[in-house]
Order: C-alpha cells, then sequence, then structure tokens
C-alpha cells in the first residue's frame, strides 16, 4: 500500500467547522463586550452629568435647580447665563466637557435638576430628587431590546436606580 501524504477531505471538513465555530463564538463575545461598554460609559456620563448639576447648584446656592426663569436668575449671578438647565447649557458653562459623547446615538441624557418633568426618564424615577437620567434609543438595533426606550438610569446625590421596562 502506498504511503499517503495530505489530509482527507473530511479531515479538512472538521478543522474548518471547528475553526468556525470559534470565530463565532469570539465575535459574539467580542459584540456583547463592545454593548456592555458602550452601557458602562453611558452611565458614567450620567453620573458626570448629576455632578455637573451639584456643582451648578453650590455655585449659585440654590437648594435645587428649577427650569425657566428661577434657572435663569440664579445663572445670572455668575458668568453663566443658560437659559434653561440642559447638558448643552452645563457645557456652555464649563461644569462639564464638550467631549462629543454627549451626541451618543444609543442613549439620550437629560439633566433633571431635582424636578421629575414629565415626558423625561426624570418623571418615573423612584428616586426623590434625582439629578441626571439616561434613556436608551428605540431606533438602535446594535443594542439589546431590554436597553432600549424601556431603559433607564438615574443618579441622585443619595443613589442610583436602573430600571427595565416600563
Amino acid at each position: 500500500m502506498k504511503n499517503r501524504k495530505g489530509f482527507t477531505l473530511l479531515e479538512l471538513l472538521i478543522a474548518a467547522t471547528i475553526v468556525a465555530a470559534l470565530a463565532v463564538m469570539a465575535t459574539v463575545a467580542y459584540r456583547n463586550g463592545v454593548i456592555e461598554t458602550r452601557i458602562q460609559a453611558a452611565k458614567t456620563r450620567t453620573e458626570v452629568l448629576a455632578g455637573a448639576v451639584q456643582r451648578f447648584v453650590l455655585d449659585y446656592g440654590a437648594s435645587k435647580l428649577g427650569a425657566g426663569s428661577e434657572f435663569r436668575r440664579l445663572a445670572a449671578k455668575g458668568a453663566c447665563a443658560p437659559s434653561e438647565p440642559s447638558v448643552s447649557s452645563l457645557i456652555n458653562c464649563d461644569y462639564v466637557d464638550n467631549d462629543g459623547g454627549w451626541n451618543d446615538p444609543y442613549f439620550a441624557y437629560y439633566v433633571c435638576n431635582s424636578v421629575k418633568t414629565a415626558g423625561t426618564p426624570c418623571a418615573q424615577t423612584t428616586l426623590n430628587a434625582p439629578l441626571a437620567c439616561m434613556l436608551g434609543r428605540s431606533n438602535q438595533n446594535k443594542l439589546p431590546a431590554k436597553y432600549k426606550t424601556n431603559y433607564s438610569y438615574c443618579v441622585s446625590a443619595t443613589g442610583n436606580e436602573e430600571k427595565f421596562g416600563s
């Protein structure tokens, strides 16, 4: 009998199947890691936003920020005079850095100012005085379903709250 050199077709198919299965597992693990990193970054941004609201309150001597005229009155005392409390007004007043992360395609950020404004995740939280919240955007297919519209994360001076579902 001849001495065969090389692999049979069956051996090559088995090796290719094993390599493909490993590639699929690695891709799934990488994708889940990227998603979790995005979520953690968004939570951190929300906590930074809450800290900026607290610094603003300390600088202008108010127990809590309200929207509209109270916010303008407090801000007029200093060099910064935004028209309403928002992420962009806190960026303009140098309370948070404009690193581009606030234009997040996956999550929307809200300044609550201890006020539970209707139509925002600030109104739906059980926290007493929420400072900032984030809400998952429903139009993002790259996020798992639980992190879309029904997901919110809110921060107050006394703690954090994460909610899935309505």
